[in-house]
């Protein structure tokens, strides 16, 4: 049933997509050549070059210092043009000639600081030079231009103020913005009932969303006055950290066996080159003017690629996650690739696309937000099952009297349970030289020192504590840094059994041998052969000087195996 849901809201939200109604401005003329020229060059140069004029909607170049726009107005019946208007981006100069139908010129020079930014979408008006009579040619000329789209999605306009969208694109668009907030209040909502790293990684992604979406909308300018290198600047560190942050949300939010530990590693090493180039771009360094805007559209075309793989994986993998990505993530891949596709390819059209862009991020948000809640219920399941099981190990099996830990009876039965449930770090931690508490000091304060070892090792929400006999504990753990945690709980009894303990002579320290399954390794796995592997590297840790701990990784249980000293 939910997944009929799914395909109906894709379906309804990619007809609205590809149907919302385009802005109804009152346009004179759209661009209609260009042409770039080098320092020192000026219209009358090109105009005795007339094959340097490209009059057609293809190959802008800004790595020249100018760049030329020209519109001829040869409709006597269109409104008078009175503005300039073109997507907000950072110039140094731009300087405007008119001629009028009587022949003469008329030419203005704005600089950034008097370009005006229009509220109904991401756009910036400059007024036409005054002339007696309607102008007949308009020829810009755009000095050190940072985006090729300050000239693709130039035009004329009929009013001095500048249109921007319809009221509709517009009431669209503050929709989405403010569809934004509820994912947010919702994700917040789960993290203090399900605290889960993938959880945090959705809250910074849709945030970082909401905060492109103000700006790159241009609603930002409700409230505040930013230049276009401002708005330039946060849009690229946004899509730069949203790209970051969606990576690390793939990779935490899918099923442990979703994707290989080398494309986890992949992602988790690549997340922090993908916000490099929203950084890049930001910095807006005079010198890398031409390539500035590259460095994000390099960054999130690899963020693209590796998601798309990151889906193809899981998919073959038999995730039941992924379908919530793939429906969610597809239109926003889609527009991605076909926005960095028409500002890299020569014979394109550079375009922001901001308005199917923004439609995109809404399928986004509420496909991964439904994938939130079956996410959440899923890992409830699995919660409820393994406390249902846990009941029926102390029912069955009993724990321990002294500790009320279970005992190694228990945890041999269920131990196949446990793994695929995805306890597959497993940690044998031995008190070093007890036997010398329960001679100098008594059998009672040995025990008090083993209660206070059970209490230490049973915080871990994620982890199952064992008792196997005497001063021996053993600790199945899941969930990321389950090695670190194990490690952290070993070094922790020293300071907890001097505090609860009073009266001994020495600090009690502990050893540990511990190994790490392989999440891509074998899902049956008998609990003598993993705990013959811990208990060598126990004995290893205690052949060594004690009070450390020896640890593995293991992939099917090869021969093969590296150890290491924490």
């Amino acid at each position: 049933m939910w997944r009929r849901f799914v395909l109906f809201g894709l379906v309804a939200l990619l007809s609205g997509l590809f149907g919302m109604p385009a802005a109804a401005a009152p346009v004179v003329a759209s661009q209609t050549c260009h042409a770039s020229a080098a320092a020192g060059e000026r219209l009358a140069d090109l105009d005795r070059a007339p094959q340097r004029w490209i009059c057609s909607d293809a190959s802008y170049d800004i790595g020249p210092d100018s760049l030329f726009l020209r519109f001829r107005l040869d409709n006597r019946e269109a409104p008078r043009a009175q503005s300039f208007v073109t997507h907000a981006s950072p110039f140094a100069a731009i300087t405007i000639r008119v001629i009028d139908a009587r022949g003469a010129v008329s030419t203005a020079r704005y600089t950034k600081a008097d370009s005006r930014h229009l509220v109904a979408g991401p756009m910036m008006v400059l007024p036409l030079p005054r002339t007696s009579d309607a102008p007949r040619e308009v020829a810009v000329r755009i000095d050190k231009a940072w985006n090729k789209t300050i000239a693709s999605e130039a035009r004329l306009d009929s009013t001095l103020e500048g249109s921007g969208w319809d009221m509709g694109v517009v009431v669209t668009m503050a929709a989405i913005c403010g569809m934004l907030i509820v994912p947010l209040l919702l994700n917040f909502g789960f993290y203090i009932v399900l605290r889960r790293e993938f959880v945090l990684w959705h809250i910074a992604m849709v945030g970082l969303m909401l905060v492109q979406s103000v700006f790159g909308t241009g609603f930002i300018h409700i409230l505040a006055s930013p230049d276009a290198a401002t708005e330039i600047s946060i849009n690229s560190l946004c899509f730069g950290a949203v790209a970051a942050s969606g990576l690390m949300f793939v990779v935490t939010f899918l099923e442990p066996d979703a994707l290989s530990p080398a494309l986890r590693r992949l992602f988790l090493t690549c997340a922090p080159l993908v916000m490099a180039g929203g950084v890049f771009t930001s910095l807006q360094i005079d010198a890398l003017r031409p390539w500035s805007a590259l460095g994000i559209y390099c960054a999130v075309s690899f963020a693209i690629c590796l998601i798309f793989g990151a889906l193809v994986t899981a998919w073959r993998r038999g995730s039941k996650l992924v379908i919530f990505l793939m429906v969610g993530w597809a239109p926003t891949l889609l527009v991605g690739v076909y926005r960095i596709g028409s500002y890299v390819l020569p014979g394109t059209r550079p375009t922001e696309s901001v308005v199917i862009f923004q439609l995109a991020l809404a399928a986004e948000v509420l496909a991964n937000s439904l994938g939130i809640v079956i996410r959440f219920l899923e890992l409830r399941r699995e919660r409820d099952l393994a406390n249902a099981r846990a009941t029926e190990l102390e029912g069955v099996a009993g724990r321990d009297a002294l500790t009320g830990l279970w005992n190694r009876h228990s945890i041999e039965r269920r131990f196949n349970d446990l793994f695929r449930l995805g306890y597959r770090t497993m940690a044998v931690i031995d008190l070093d030289h007890f036997k010398r508490i329960n001679d100098r000091h008594g059998h009672a304060v040995g025990d008090a020192v083993l209660k206070v070892v059970a209490a230490t090792l049973a915080e871990d929400p994620e982890a199952c504590a064992i008792r196997m006999g005497g001063e021996e504990f053993l600790m199945l753990l899941r969930g990321p840094g389950s090695a670190e945690r194990a490690e952290r709980c070993r070094r922790a009894l020293s300071t907890r059994i001097a505090a609860a303990v009073p009266g001994l002579e020495h600090v009690v320290t502990a050893s540990m041998g511990l190994v790490e399954h392989d999440l891509s390794g074998n899902l049956d796995v008998e609990f003598a052969v993993l705990y013959s592997h811990c208990d060598r590297l126990l004995y290893e840790a205690k052949r060594l000087g004690r009070n450390r701990t020896m640890r593995e990784r293991l992939t099917g249980f090869t021969p093969d195996l590296q150890a290491r000293t924490a």
